[in-house]
C-alpha cells in the first residue's frame, strides 16, 4: 500500500548541487552509497564532455576524488567521496519503510521518486528538510495502487499561489489574507487569483477523492 511521490530538494550543501548549477546540460543519476570512514558514493552521468564535467566535480565542495570507472556510449559512471553531512534521503526515512526508485538532477536540485509506506515516513522527510533550510516541494503524489491516471500535477504557479494562500492564512478561521491581499501580491488581477486557486484546489480533489463514490448531486 502506502504512496508515491515525486518530490524536488534544492540546498547549495546536498551532494553534488553546485555541480548541477553549473552544469544543467548533464543528466545525474544517484545509484548507490557505500558507507565506511568516508562515504562513497557512486552516479551516473548522462554526457560526452568529461573534461568539463571532471573540471566542475574537482571545483564541488560537496564531494571529493572523483574517479569515472566506467565509460558507455553517452553515459559514465564516477566513484565520489562525499564532503557533506546533507543527504538527499536521510537514512532515518529509509529505516522507516521509504524506499527510493530513483534521484535524478534537475531544476539546480534533486528530483526525487520514492515510495512512503505511509503519511508520517512522508512528514518525517519532510521535517528532515525544513530543520536544515532544504527547500522540499511535492511536484506529483498517488496511490501506489492506482494507476499513473491518477497522478496530478499543480503548475509552478497554481503551487506558487497555494503555498502563498496557506500560509498567508486564506484557509484560516477568520481569514488573514484576502483574495485581494493575493492579487496584489502577485500583481493580478483579482479574477486571476480566483481561476488559479479554482484550478488548483480541483486538480488536487480530482486526485485525492475516489470518483467512484461520486455524492448525488440535486438537480
Amino acid at each position: 500500500m502506502g504512496f508515491i511521490a515525486q518530490i524536488r530538494v534544492v540546498h547549495d550543501e546536498l551532494p553534488l548541487t553546485p555541480t548541477i548549477a553549473v552544469r544543467p546540460d548533464v543528466t545525474i543519476r544517484y545509484e548507490y552509497a557505500v558507507r565506511t570512514d568516508r562515504t562513497k558514493v557512486f552516479v551516473s552521468v548522462f554526457g560526452d564532455d568529461h573534461a568539463t564535467l571532471e573540471s566542475s566535480l574537482e571545483a564541488d565542495p560537496t564531494v571529493s576524488s572523483p574517479q569515472r570507472v566506467g565509460t558507455f556510449e553517452n553515459r559514465s559512471i564516477y566513484r565520489i567521496t562525499l564532503e557533506t553531512d546533507r543527504e538527499i534521503v536521510p537514512d532515518r526515512c529509509a529505516e522507516r519503510g521509504l524506499f527510493v526508485f530513483t534521484m535524478t538532477s534537475g531544476e539546480i536540485g534533486w528530483i526525487v521518486r520514492v515510495h512512503f509506506p505511509d503519511r508520517e515516513t512522508l512528514t518525517a522527510y519532510r521535517e528532515y528538510c525544513i530543520d536544515r533550510n532544504v527547500s522540499f516541494r511535492v511536484n506529483q503524489l498517488y496511490d501506489s495502487t492506482a494507476s499513473d491516471d491518477a497522478t496530478y500535477f499543480l503548475t509552478e504557479r497554481q503551487h506558487e499561489i497555494l503555498a502563498m494562500a496557506y500560509y498567508g492564512g486564506y484557509y484560516d478561521i477568520p481569514r488573514s489574507i484576502t483574495q485581494d491581499d493575493l492579487a496584489d501580491r502577485l500583481e493580478i488581477s483579482d479574477s486571476a487569483v480566483s481561476q488559479r486557486l479554482r484550478r488548483a484546489v480541483s486538480e488536487l480533489i480530482r486526485a485525492t477523492i475516489e470518483t467512484d463514490r461520486k455524492p448525488a448531486v440535486p438537480g
